[in-house]
């Protein structure tokens, strides 16, 4: 009888999935989200660049500002903020929340890289590598159906790549569009610190509250704003849509995503 039972775990046991257990799921979204921070943080010096050239159009500065803060001066100032606003944006999102983006839309959302590989009919002949080798690219050709081994993650990279793709131009969107989100956030409490750091530092500290002032500083808020929903329009809803203008990190290393992935067991 114990006998019986013993070979009955046996078999259970050679049937079950050798899934990609938390380990390697953080290690192939770690790996995935190397590759896409430069495609963010190239996507966000687009933004930069239609800033600097669009931020202080149809709004010159008023002659009872320009009487005593001279106007380089003040477009310096403002344009450093917008610059080191955006550096830190783009370092911030291509890390951390870039990551969890990815580990979502691969292990946690709809059609997650899990479940059991085995079911019939078996398309691998083992449940997984010896300790210190890999799984081969030809076990990820096999590996037609979502589950949860790396060749299956392997085979599917197009499908997982437009996931993440689509995770990162909904992050940026949000980011950008929504009045507490961090970059919106950021770039208007920015804006208009700078403007009244330049008023204080020439002793005009309180002219901060003057309405000619105010009507400046909410028209840099107005261009940035245009600038942010003509970013989100253009450059994130085309992000890695293969045409010409699209960020040199977006392809070229399928083969080594594919060897980091199919290392894990």
């Amino acid at each position: 009888m114990l006998l019986k039972k013993g070979l009955c775990v046996v078999a259970l046991f050679s049937s079950l999935t050798f899934a990609c257990e938390p380990e390697c799921r953080r290690g192939v979204a770690r790996a995935f989200s190397d590759f896409y921070a430069p495609v963010v943080k190239d996507t966000v010096s687009q933004l930069q660049t239609t800033l600097r050239s669009s931020l202080f159009d149809g709004n010159p500065l008023p002659e009872q500002v320009s009487n005593v803060v001279p106007e380089k001066d003040l477009k310096d100032q403002v344009l450093a903020v917008v610059s080191n606003t955006l550096d830190e944006f783009g370092n911030r999102v291509a890390e951390k929340p870039l990551q969890q983006g990815i580990f979502s839309v691969m292990f946690s959302e709809k059609d997650p890289f899990k479940g059991d590989c085995n079911r019939p009919p078996r398309r691998l002949t083992r449940n997984m590598p010896p300790a210190g080798e890999s799984w081969t690219l030809e076990e990820c050709a096999k590996m037609d159906f979502i589950c949860g081994n790396p060749p299956s993650i392997c085979y599917h990279l197009e499908m997982v790549k437009e996931r993440i793709i689509g995770r990162i131009k909904s992050q940026l969107t949000d980011h950008a569009t929504f009045d507490d989100g961090l970059l919106v956030h950021s770039l208007v409490q920015g804006i208009k610190r700078s403007v009244h750091t330049v008023l204080t530092h020439y002793g005009a500290g309180s002219m901060a509250d003057n309405v000619h002032v105010m009507d400046y500083a909410n028209g840099l808020v107005s261009n940035t704003i245009r600038s942010l929903n003509l970013w989100i329009n253009n450059d994130v809803k085309s992000l890695c849509d293969g045409s010409t203008s699209q960020s040199s990190h977006c392809t070229g290393w399928d083969s080594e995503i594919k060897t980091e992935i199919l290392r894990w067991p």
